[in-house]
């Protein structure tokens, strides 16, 4: 039986926020490794243009080639049409039913995530690791974790993070206007947006 963090996102592009929340997860809960799904189309993000699925499967696995406990998983990209967490914890249960999967994310979307498809499934799946950033309302926190656990019965664990400066946003649209942004993204991730003129058209 393994430990597997699951690190779900668009990844456009994945950064080095993304790479530091999967180390801390890594070592705070002692889990075997990390599993990187990048979205074939996010649901809540529709109607915003995002990088071609190859481009950022190939920016995801340049950014872990180097770390031997995190994999890339092309479940939701296989699947394609809208990914929903629902159904892509429920598919590694039932693939996987021996290992226990932890979903990572930040606190934020704590307050959030009753808005997503199926919340009940999520949380009988997996264990929630939420992110806490230096600027958290903690006691706001505690309270939504309270109601989560109450309504859903699941196990919800903070994990803290040093507050990390960097947006996929800012990133794709200064990419080519700052000098800031190479440093926010593994050195092979920005490789891949030099070489294949990604978010140029902004």
């Amino acid at each position: 039986m393994s430990k597997i963090g699951l690190m779900g996102g668009t990844f456009d592009p994945i950064h080095n926020g993304h790479i530091a929340l999967a180390k801390q997860a890594l070592t705070e809960f002692r889990l075997d490794r990390i599993l990187f799904i990048p979205n074939y189309c996010p649901w809540m993000k529709s109607g915003r243009r995002i990088a071609d699925a190859n481009d950022r499967i190939d920016m995801v696995r340049a950014a872990i080639q180097d770390e031997p406990r995190f994999d890339l998983s092309y479940i939701e990209i296989n699947a394609g049409g809208n990914s929903y967490t629902s159904n892509t914890v429920l598919q590694l249960k039932k693939e996987h039913p021996e290992d226990t999967y932890f979903f990572i994310l930040g606190a934020d979307s704590l307050f959030t995530i009753e808005q997503w498809v199926h919340p009940e499934i999520i949380f009988q799946c997996v264990t929630i690791l939420a992110a806490v950033r230096d600027d958290c309302d903690l006691e706001a926190l505690k309270a939504q974790k309270e109601h989560l656990t109450d309504k859903y019965h699941g196990d919800i664990r903070l994990m803290h993070m040093q507050r990390i400066e960097i947006s996929s946003t800012y990133i794709r649209d200064h990419f080519y206007t700052s000098e800031n942004t190479g440093k926010m993204l593994p050195a092979p991730v920005c490789q891949i947006i030099k070489e294949r003129q990604l978010y140029r058209d902004r």
